[in-house]
């Protein structure tokens, strides 16, 4: 190793002191060969300086995506976190917000609302906004659209329909959605009229926006700095939320 960083320091110093007017010297053939041999020495006899390179160059993209997610969390703030129509869960004045994204197939999902429900109730000053985004076939969609057409014409219905869904054991078919929205009062033929471009925008926007935030599957819960990918459990939860309102 030593030897490198002589070789390598020889090197930068003859370029340094080169005359300013003059262009130093590309190395011949036969010094390139030896260069290459040095290298390849030096790592053959120290393999942890590969390893430790390989982790630098990891750690580097890591901090690039994680800052590259972080501004696309600014540029898309808005869009998160104030698109009229959004259901929620919480304090609409709350002094936290946070998004959730979720399909009604999601087994996940299925084990994270309870806990978003607990966190609510724990935390006064939280407000969870609702996104649908069905990422797990037809009937993710229907049932996300028919959803959204509840909640703009019986608001007031929204979160017993929702619970409902994701309380049903694996994924859903029409029949299954049909039985929730009769079960609370809702003719699912009835409410697929309403199902209008409004709608079907909201839910293409909402997969746009988890798309761009690199967002690839269900459940994700996204903070105004941070997107948790995944369940997350009510401990962990907790701790995220605590620290943002502390």
């Amino acid at each position: 190793m030593k030897k490198l960083f002589s070789t390598i320091t020889l090197v930068a110093a003859a370029t340094a002191t080169a005359p300013s007017s003059l262009q130093a010297a590309p190395l011949d053939a036969d010094q390139q060969q030896q260069v290459r041999e040095l290298i390849r020495s030096t790592l053959v006899e120290n393999p942890d300086i590969l390893v430790e390179a390989i982790n630098e160059l990891r750690n580097r993209e890591l901090q690039a995506q994680e800052d590259a997610r972080k501004a696309s969390l600014e540029a898309k703030k808005d869009e998160l976190f104030n698109t009229p129509g959004d259901p929620f869960i919480g304090n609409p004045k709350g002094k936290l917000a946070m998004v959730y994204f979720a399909d009604y197939n999601c087994g996940f999902c299925k084990r994270q609302d309870p806990v978003l429900e607990q966190m609510v109730k724990q935390y006064p000053d939280l407000k969870v906004i609702y996104k649908e985004l069905p990422v797990l076939g037809e009937t993710s969609r229907e049932a996300a659209e028919l959803v959204l057409a509840a909640h703009a014409n019986h608001p007031d219905i929204y979160q017993k329909l929702h619970q409902r869904l994701m309380s049903k054991p694996g994924g859903h078919d029409s029949a299954s959605i049909a039985a929730a929205l009769k079960a609370e009062g809702l003719d699912a033929e009835a409410l697929k009229k309403k199902v209008d471009t409004n709608i079907r925008a909201k839910v293409d926007n909402n997969i746009r926006l988890a798309s761009e935030l690199g967002i690839r599957g269900t459940p994700a819960m996204v903070f105004a700095d941070e997107v948790l990918g995944g369940f997350t459990n009510a401990e962990q939860l907790s701790e995220k939320i605590k620290s943002r309102l502390n």
